[in-house]
């Protein structure tokens, strides 16, 4: 029994019958049929088979097993497939039930645990920022070859060469994230003190007062 051709492809109607009373949607019939969701709700409705009513038909599968699945690892993706719902309505009995739900950098370091996806690090990570970040201490890391590195003593080493060992680098004006090469400053571990620093911030605050008398002075000209 054919139906109402639609763009040149008539609508087999006994077929569109049995996927419907097999429990498919109009939606996932148009999917497999290559028809639109209007067509087949027309030929459906014009069959005269009793229709689903959504509301009537409970999901079987309890919230607590939804959360037993989860909290053993598996994604809403997994969930899903398992018990026969959209990763979307896992995601809303979830949330409804107010169990807490992981964060994207939990959910991909999981997913990367469990295998189903591996771990993307560096310019790979949806995260990617450059592989610039600034640490709690307020001190900036560069990615450099695949490792993050003080911005500042990677900054000073291209100027000045490699950092002999035991000797940190300073931050002049004590800001630590101004990485200027004019405001870091080379010195041993056991030179970096308090008492020790005040020299080289005395020096700094000299060329700072000649570069304002050197403006000052081009400003009268």
């Amino acid at each position: 029994m054919k139906g109402k051709p639609t763009r040149g492809k008539a609508v087999d109607m006994a077929k569109v019958v049995e996927l419907y009373q097999q429990g498919l949607s109009m939606n996932e019939i148009g999917r497999r049929l290559g028809h639109t969701h209007g067509v087949i709700a027309y030929h459906v409705h014009k069959s005269g088979i009793s229709l689903h009513n959504p509301r009537s038909q409970r999901c079987p599968v309890s919230t607590d097993y939804i959360k037993k699945l989860y909290e053993q690892g598996m994604s809403t993706i997994e969930i899903s497939e398992n018990v026969g719902l959209t990763p979307q309505a896992i995601y809303q009995r979830l949330l409804k039930a107010g169990i807490p739900l992981r964060s994207f950098s939990e959910a991909i370091t999981l997913s990367a645990k469990r295998g189903r996806k591996k771990q993307q690090t560096g310019e790979l990570n949806a995260r990617w920022r450059g592989g610039r970040a600034i640490d709690t201490d307020g001190y900036v890391s560069v990615r450099v070859d695949g490792k993050q590195r003080a911005e500042h003593r990677v900054i000073w080493e291209k100027e000045h060469g490699v950092i002999p060992k035991g000797w940190v680098i300073h931050h002049l004006n004590g800001i630590r994230d101004d990485n200027r090469i004019e405001n870091l400053c080379a010195m041993s571990r056991k030179r970096h003190s308090p008492s020790e620093i005040i020299k080289p911030h005395q020096e700094r605050i000299r060329q700072l007062e000649l570069a304002i008398y050197n403006l000052q002075k081009e400003e009268k000209k």
